[in-house]
């Protein structure tokens, strides 16, 4: 006969939750899911070549390189050569031309234009007026600045004489050149032309080759009144 004031005790209820077992079973899957992912990983890698380090850095360099501006379209760029100090290229030089049979004034004029010197030598025998030869001849290499002889039939027939006092005293030479006369500095080339001999204002006049006298320093100045 059962005691109905005996306490009643229920046995244990069943625990919730995942059992160790089943934890186990997880973890070993994943872990073997890791190994295979690694290994086709790997593997892929491997049998694709475009993806190696080395394929992808010639990649980036040479596309580097690519989008680099051109020598031809850098703004930097100039199309003119660099001559070094010890280049031994000439200096810009030309040909003389023939001044043969030619009006002196004329040869003369040319050849000044070429900034070249020239040095008229007349009494050669022929048409007065007319180059019979030059030194160098025609023909000749020549540069800037160098001297040519014309050699001229007959006798130097007269030219214009310019005026040059007041001007300043080194720029007097470029009148007188262009007109074939030859400066002589009497007082140095300091300060303005004070006189010249001969004197276009004082009836002078002059042949070509004439040497003419110029005399320079300072000109004199009156201070204005206060």
């Amino acid at each position: 006969m059962t005691d109905p004031w005996a306490t009643r005790v229920d046995a244990e209820p069943p625990r919730q939750g995942i059992s160790p077992a089943m934890i186990a079973a997880i973890a070993t899957s994943v872990a073997v899911l890791a190994i295979v992912g690694a290994t086709g990983g790997y593997l892929l890698a491997n049998s694709n070549p475009s993806a190696s380090p080395s394929t992808s850095a010639s990649v980036a360099t040479s596309s580097s390189a690519d989008s680099s501006p051109s020598a031809a379209e850098s703004p930097s760029f100039s199309p003119t050569p660099v001559v070094s100090a010890t280049s031994t290229t000439p200096a810009p030089s030309g040909l003389l031309p023939d001044g043969s049979g030619r009006d002196f004034r004329e040869y003369f004029a040319q050849l000044r234009a070429a900034k070249l010197g020239v040095l008229l030598i007349f009494g050669e025998s022929g048409q007065a007026g007319l180059v019979t030869r030059t030194s160098p001849s025609a023909g000749s290499r020549i540069r800037a600045g160098v001297t040519i002889k014309v050699y001229v039939a007959g006798e130097a027939p007269p030219t214009e004489l310019p005026k040059v006092v007041g001007l300043a005293c080194r720029d007097a030479r470029v009148p007188l050149g262009d007109k074939g006369l030859l400066p002589t500095y009497m007082s140095g080339q300091t300060g303005v032309v004070l006189s010249q001999s001969p004197d276009p204002d004082q009836g002078g006049t002059a042949r070509w080759n004439d040497h003419v006298e110029i005399t320079c320093g300072e000109s004199a100045t009156t201070s204005p009144s206060p």
